[in-house]
């Protein structure tokens, strides 16, 4: 059989060429029964016509080389092409085969009548003989793929069921007997497209279905999406529509209307619908042109991933390792809003859209800290650092520092969802309850508290005990020094359930006796720096005590000035 012949036209040859003088007996010579009926596009008994010719062909380079199958099967799910493959090398009932491929339900028809390409034919003619293309009676095709003509429509119907035993070879028509097809020149380009790119299907080396690009992802490219992922149905239609025009497209069986289901809407939205070929081409060769003739958008307003983690207290900050942005809409502006969340718990927000490199680093909003941003928090607080440094560390202001210890002192751990980005992805991080009454009370972990409040206890005693001057230690100075809002009120009504403080405190707070003693101490050690002796009344005075003095204050004042004589 020649190239790109229809398995259609190499068995009329054969009538010809064997001299059979009816249909009938060619078709059981081929077949072994005069009951197979002939088919133009996708025959049947595959096995059997291959059998007959002493299988110079296999079933399948006869269905992928001289069939339309791969055409329609381009698009197709897999086990679709394997059950209509399998049921064209078998046999089946007439029509199963097409209704398989969703030929059956489709408005888009195959042609009425065989075409042929003048230029083909007389090529053909002159070097062996004319015969039927397979990318000549494709639906849609109205010129030849490699001429770029407008074919001749002849008087052999497509469709066989008035013939069903008839094969009717090109080489017994003349070809300047026929019209060619009428083609409005305003459509030549897109119709030259549809051509090529079928007779390009056809050619396909594999009958797998193509894993093509996403159709929304090309639609986002062009701005018929929304922030949300929707597609903008009516502009992307209008568009559609003046591209093509109605009347091309009520020509090739394709209209788009105004409804809320077309065929167009069901190619976007559904994948696994079965739509007609042609139509897969009108949509790709639409986004092609729109491609071409504006710049690209990034498919989301804040690039194509990944993301990088911003919490300043984990050791993979600034890294690209967030791996899905979950995007909503700002009722407020419109913009779209990118919500991100890592894997440590930090989640955080920014409006966009991101308009340079540099706007995938900032942070509109911190949602959620982590328990990795949390225990940051617990060990920067042991240390005397200030407010401002400690919030240059993790990345917020001074304010959230003193808000997020005011949330560890009265913390509990619940998992933190959020279904913006996952109804699946949870991780345990410290958040407030607000969302509670106000009436209903918090439930404390004592414990947990009780850990959180010794290290801040040990940080306000260190941060006295290192003032120039002795200072008194009680719970109203630890108070003072600890710079927590709250803090007195909360370890005097609960320091009996906080055992570790408690003890703690208890063993370094000051009575007053050992707050003089300490401060007679001090003073003995700056007079003898200053100069080189110690008074008694020098000594009270910068003591800043006065007589009389208890006896174990007493005791350690004279020890302090027989000491300095001696």
């Amino acid at each position: 059989m020649y190239d790109d012949e229809l398995l259609y036209s190499g068995i009329a040859r054969y009538h010809v060429n064997a001299g059979n003088k009816t249909q009938r007996q060619t078709i059981e010579d081929l077949f072994g029964s005069r009951l197979v009926c002939a088919t133009t596009d996708l025959p049947s008994h595959i096995d059997i016509l291959a059998s007959n010719i002493q299988n110079h062909y296999s079933c399948e380079q006869l269905i992928q080389n001289h069939t339309l199958f791969p055409y329609y099967a381009y698009f197709m799910s897999q086990d679709k092409i394997d059950l209509a493959r399998l049921l064209m090398i078998r046999g089946a009932n007439h029509g199963k085969v097409h209704a398989i491929l969703g030929l059956m339900a489709t408005k888009v028809k195959a042609p009425k009548h065989l075409r042929f390409c003048r230029e083909c034919y007389n090529a053909e003619a002159k070097e062996y003989e004319p015969y039927w293309h397979r990318t000549h009676q494709l639906p849609g095709v109205s010129v030849c793929p490699l001429h770029k003509q407008p074919l001749s429509v002849s008087h052999v119907e497509y469709s066989t069921q008035n013939h069903k035993f008839e094969f009717v070879a090109l080489s017994k028509i003349r070809e300047e007997h026929y019209p060619v097809v009428d083609i409005d020149t305003k459509w030549t380009k897109n119709l030259e497209y549809i051509a090529e790119q079928s007779a390009s299907m056809l050619l396909s080396s594999s009958l797998q279905m193509k894993k093509m690009s996403s159709y929304k992802k090309k639609l986002c490219e062009q701005a018929y999406l929304t922030a949300q992922g929707r597609v903008k149905f009516t502009q992307l239609i209008n568009d559609f529509r003046d591209f093509y025009s109605d009347v091309l497209l009520k020509h090739l069986n394709c209209e788009v209307t105004d409804v809320s289901e077309t065929w167009l809407h069901k190619l976007i939205r559904s994948p696994k619908e079965i739509i007609h070929p042609l139509r897969h081409l009108l949509l790709l060769r639409f986004l092609e042109a729109a491609h071409d003739s504006s710049a690209r958008v990034s498919c989301s307003p804040f690039g194509d991933g990944s993301w990088p983690c911003l919490n300043k207290a984990a050791d993979h900050y600034y890294l690209d390792i967030i791996k899905k942005c979950s995007i909503s809409r700002c009722s407020k502006t419109g913009l779209p809003v990118g919500t991100f969340q890592c894997s440590c718990g930090f989640v955080y927000s920014r409006r966009g859209p991101d308009r340079s490199f540099e706007d995938k680093y900032q942070i509109g909003r911190i949602k959620g800290f982590g328990h990795v941003w949390y225990e940051k928090l617990k060990e920067i607080n042991t240390t005397s650092l200030s407010l401002r440094k400690k919030a240059e560390i993790l990345g917020v202001d001074p304010g959230t520092i003193k808000n997020q210890t005011e949330v560890l002192l009265n913390f509990r751990e619940v998992p933190y969802k959020n279904k913006l980005i996952s109804s699946k992805a949870s991780k345990t991080i410290i958040v407030i309850e607000s969302a509670a009454p106000r009436s209903q009370k918090v439930r404390v972990d004592w414990k947990v508290r009780d850990e959180i409040l010794l290290y801040v206890v040990k940080r306000a005693i260190e941060e006295i005990r290192s003032m120039p001057e002795p200072h008194r230690i009680s719970l109203a100075s630890i108070a003072r020094t600890s710079a927590v809002g709250g803090f007195s009120l909360k370890i005097v009504k609960g320091l009996n359930k906080l055992p570790n403080t408690k003890a703690y405190i208890e063993s370094f707070i000051d009575t007053t006796e050992s707050y003089q003693v300490r401060r007679l101490l001090w003073a003995a050690d700056k007079l003898h720096e200053l100069e080189g002796k110690i008074v008694g009344w020098r000594l009270m005075k910068l003591a800043g005590l006065n007589h009389p003095l208890r006896s174990k204050v007493l005791n350690v004042f004279t020890d302090l000035i027989r000491q300095n004589n001696y």
